[in-house]
């Protein structure tokens, strides 16, 4: 059975070890036993993605574990596990299928939706959520201002509550889906991996109110756009060679150096495995 890792862009405090398992178990159930899923952390903290020197750093990160990952084998596929992430790069850098959560929401939304929107958990996120959007050629599928974020901000451990009690995440988040259905949204795109997975697993699947306008879980579009893609390339269709350089020779031993440097001398990271029945 094939391998998925889900490659998440975080260092994997030990503090938040019940989101981590929810999560292994929740993308393992998504995957329903088609491949056998790995939830991999990155292992590095670079600050997030709020500001643009933060997120630069946090990308490279990104990249060299998917670089480690792919390395150490036992690697078929990934996602990377949110909405700020360096996907075309890592897809230019490893020889495996590849998406994330911000290109597989903008895949499948272009296509099942007219007039998307996505809510988020921080208003420092709307511009970089948007800017990922333009980015990706969603701009037609989106509300003209695609990207809102709920208030207050949540904290890691407003989410790790709502695990088992997301009653008032899912009240704050609601409270802007119905501003955006006002404005014409058709459907409403969780803007975070953690809270699309615990929505979902209770039963948040549409705006208040609004029973025709979904909220869509972006880890699924994920997880069935990496499987699509793993189709694909079984089937020989693969990145262009133009359109993704793939670093080859030197740059290739440079890249996989800097690479194990950036992650320090032991460039191995936690992870939580779901295996399927």
């Amino acid at each position: 059975m094939k391998t998925l890792v889900w490659l998440e862009a975080t260092v994997g405090d030990g503090a938040l070890d019940e989101l981590w398992s929810f999560l292994a178990d929740y993308v393992d159930a998504l995957a329903a036993g088609r491949v056998r899923t790995r939830l991999v952390h990155a292992g590095v903290d670079a600050g997030g993605i709020r500001t643009a020197p933060n997120r630069l750093l946090s990308d490279a990160v990104v990249l060299a574990r998917a670089v480690e990952e792919e390395s150490a084998g036992d690697m078929d596929a990934i996602v990377i596990g949110c909405w700020g992430a360096p996907t075309p790069s890592v897809r230019a850098a490893v020889s495996v299928p590849v998406t994330g959560l911000a290109e597989a929401s903008v895949r499948a939304l272009s296509t099942l939706s007219r007039r998307a929107a996505v809510v988020t958990v921080a208003e420092s996120l709307t511009p970089v959520f948007a800017d990922e959007i333009r980015e990706l050629g969603g701009a037609p599928a989106f509300l003209a201002r695609p990207v809102r974020a709920y208030a207050p901000d949540s904290t890691h451990r407003d989410v790790v509550r709502a695990v088992t009690d997301p009653t008032d995440l899912i009240g704050r988040f609601d409270a802007v889906a119905r501003r955006a259905v006002d404005d014409g949204a058709d459907a409403v795109v969780v803007g975070c991996g953690y809270l699309g997975a615990i929505f979902a697993a209770h039963g948040y699947t549409c705006v208040g109110g609004a029973s025709d306008v979904p909220v869509i879980d972006p880890n699924r579009l994920a997880l069935e756009h990496v499987l699509q893609l793993q189709r694909l390339a079984d089937a020989g269709v693969t990145p262009t060679a133009r359109g993704y350089v793939r670093p080859t020779g030197p740059r290739n031993h440079a890249l996989r150096t800097v690479a194990r440097s950036l992650l320090g001398t032991d460039a191995t990271s936690p992870s939580q495995e779901g295996t399927p029945e």
